[in-house]
């Protein structure tokens, strides 16, 4: 499924930038906020993917596949262990993931910080405080294209650092120039 959302994403980033071309500034900006959600989706659906898996193989403590699924394991007198839900935010999934599998990963430089400004960028469309969006959309492509990039080097990193090989290459020319 993140295969695909991030495929979306970068079409919606492309269309955004088509109308960028076109001088419709509402419908170019309409894209790239979607491009924004699907590229999010993404990334979530991967360290998903990933947590779901280590959880069928059963090859991570529980602890850490609790952490992953967004579990915790509660002891309670009557009941004994069980796992309940508490949700982890995705950036400690995925520094938790990198810590694990990728060595000489920068958490100070331009792909973290490029993920964590991407991040905020979602979370700002996602819970609003304006009334209007007064981003531009040429601000909107930039931190578009970076926020996808950043995305598509940590999933590639986290590939690279769990089966020693990168993501697929149709997935890394979704890179935007």
């Amino acid at each position: 499924m993140f295969e695909e959302y991030l495929q979306d994403s970068c079409k919606f980033f492309s269309l955004g930038n088509e109308f960028v071309k076109k001088n419709d500034e509402r419908e170019a900006r309409c894209y790239y906020r979607a491009s924004v959600f699907y590229a999010a989706g993404a990334i979530e659906a991967f360290v998903n993917y990933i947590a779901d898996s280590f959880a069928k193989a059963n090859n991570l403590t529980q602890h850490e596949i609790c952490f992953l699924n967004d579990k915790t394991l509660v002891f309670k007198f009557d009941d004994g262990l069980r796992e309940e839900t508490k949700y982890n935010p995705l950036d400690q999934k995925l520094r938790f993931l990198i810590r694990k599998f990728v060595h000489n990963f920068d958490f100070q430089g331009s792909t973290w910080v490029a993920f964590m400004e991407f991040k905020k960028l979602r979370d700002l469309l996602a819970h609003p405080r304006q009334l209007d969006d007064e981003t531009i959309s040429d601000e909107y492509r930039k931190k578009v294209a970076k926020g996808l990039k950043a995305i598509i080097e940590l999933m590639s990193a986290v590939t690279e650092g769990m089966f020693q090989k990168p993501l697929r290459r149709q997935l890394l020319d979704l890179i935007p120039d």
